[in-house]
């Protein structure tokens, strides 16, 4: 009996579907798009969250493991590798950024200029001198699915004479997710890329590809910049 009433019941269903899809034929289509449109818009906080319980619940590291997880020194992306460059790097902002970034890319050009391996100065930079342009941009997320979010994007860029190159580097914030994108960590972590520093997947280093608030450059990181700049 309880069968029988189940089996109505799914015929009822079926039948209330194939109505209503016949009278309104765009219902289902709509519907599938407002769905993924809402899971777009709610992916950066999805990340958020992970980020926070992935932190959390994170192993502490013994003395063999992080050992193993650690890397000396951070990798240099390829535009800079094996090529010698100046230290010293002038920077400015495009005219659209926004005050509160402004301040988050100063805070990050402080840390590199603590560490004494490169000096950047404000300025228009000249084309046969190293020089940093900080930017934003708007890019939203597309794929629902997705397991990150970009924050930003930033990386060098450099004309080479023998082994000698002037970099032109950028780095810049994503406007489409500002709770999470401006924030000095990332400022950071595209301004390294900016200056010749890669990733890094040894979790203590700011170039770790995820956003985990760092705002303090490991030893990697400083022989990192020393590998690039000390030569």
């Amino acid at each position: 009996m309880m069968k029988r009433k189940s089996w109505l019941t799914w015929v009822i269903v079926l039948a209330a579907i194939f109505f209503v899809v016949k009278k309104e034929p765009q219902l289902v289509p709509n519907t599938v798009a407002t769905v993924k449109q809402t899971t777009v818009k709610l992916q950066p906080y999805f990340y958020l969250v992970r980020a926070s319980i992935n932190n959390r619940l994170k192993t502490p590291l013994t003395k063999e493991t992080a050992q193993a997880a650690s890397t000396d020194t951070t990798p240099t992306e390829s535009p800079l590798k094996n090529l010698t460059t100046s230290n010293t790097y002038q920077y400015y902002f495009e005219s659209d950024v926004p005050a509160n970034v402004r301040q988050v890319f100063e805070q990050a050009v402080t840390v590199y200029n603590q560490t004494g391996l490169v000096k950047l100065v404000p300025g228009q930079g000249k084309t046969n001198k190293n020089k940093v342009t900080f930017f934003v941009y708007d890019k939203k997320l597309t794929d629902p699915a997705s397991e990150t979010v970009e924050l930003g994007n930033g990386g060098p860029t450099t004309l080479a004479w023998n082994s000698y190159a002037v970099n032109s580097g950028r780095a810049g914030l994503n406007l489409a997710y500002p709770y999470i994108a401006i924030k000095e960590s990332v400022a950071i972590h595209e301004l390294g890329h900016a200056l010749g520093l890669a990733h890094n997947h040894d979790q203590s280093s700011v170039m770790y590809p995820l956003d985990q608030g760092l705002t303090t450059l490991s030893t990697a990181d400083i022989n990192g910049l020393r590998a690039i700049y000390a030569k």
